[in-house]
């Protein structure tokens, strides 16, 4: 793919540098610098169905004000453009200094700000569950992963009434940038989904270390969720570890190796969710 040449016939933009960004565990990435700024070109799979859904939700936020990592229409004015069988994104180029596990409070503060614009009518909690659901075929290739995965569905399905948004899908705490204002924004919306809150939030209570910090972070912005929280986080963060150790399955049973530099990376993915389950 001729990245150059892209931006040129579908943005209408001249890039004087180029450089490909490494990470990307489902995608590539390149930035570019046109016009005087950074812009980054992402491309996914065609058949990525977060991709676009992320991009409009990125719009939608930085609407209400925050860094977000904008999309850029092409000049057909399309936030993805198809090429050679893949999804292109352009986006604002987002500087900053990644957070960490001590930025928890930051984590939760920006996660219930998220939420709060995003909020949307609940779906239907099956449909949803098929995040996980959709990665059966390879729940069997260890003992221990089928009756966790089931266990962390069931317990979910015993929840009363959620809260639903659209959710970010993945907020490690390197996707939140902390300006040089301090201002705090978060980019990497290619996991984006409608689904309940509860999942974004033990999400990020994974990735930070556990719920001290992040949680009242959270409910500070989020008030009204204090119970909601309390009666199913535990039961979210289970179905978290069922989706790591789900998809961690199909990476090692495939040997998908897209954003690792070795094979064994996938099974400490695998390991680490084994040990979340106290299996």
């Amino acid at each position: 793919m001729d990245i150059a040449q892209l931006l040129q016939d579908r943005w209408g933009l001249a890039a004087t540098h180029l450089e490909t960004l490494t990470g990307g565990m489902n995608s590539a990435a390149w930035s570019a610098a046109v016009d005087g700024r950074r812009v980054v070109l992402k491309s996914v799979d065609a058949g990525d169905g977060a991709f676009a859904p992320g991009l409009e939700l990125a719009t939608r936020l930085s609407d209400a004000g925050l860094v977000t990592g904008r999309p850029l229409p092409s000049d057909a004015g399309r936030l993805v453009e198809r090429v050679d069988g893949r999804q292109i994104g352009l986006l604002e180029f987002v500087d900053g200094e990644p957070l960490t596990e001590a930025d928890a409070s930051a984590v939760g503060e920006l996660l219930g700000r998220v939420h709060g614009v995003s909020r949307e009518p609940a779906g239907e909690l099956e449909d949803w569950l098929q995040l996980v659901t959709q990665l059966d075929p390879w729940l069997d290739l260890e003992p221990w992963i089928r009756p966790a995965v089931e266990g962390a569905l069931d317990g979910v399905r015993r929840l009363g009434a959620l809260t639903w948004a659209w959710l970010h899908g993945d907020p490690a705490p390197e996707a939140f940038l902390r300006q040089a204002d301090g201002t705090v924004g978060l980019i990497d919306w290619g996991s984006a989904m409608h689904g309940p809150v509860l999942y974004d939030l033990a999400s990020a209570v994974m990735y930070v270390g556990g719920p001290a910090v992040v949680v009242p972070a959270y409910l500070e912005e989020r008030p009204e969720l204090r119970d909601e929280v309390a009666g199913g986080l535990d039961a979210f963060l289970q179905v978290r570890y069922a989706v790591q150790a789900g998809y961690f399955a199909w990476r090692c049973s495939n040997d998908v190796r897209t954003g690792i530099a070795d094979p064994a990376e996938n099974r400490k993915g695998l390991d680490d969710a084994r040990r979340a389950f106290g299996a």
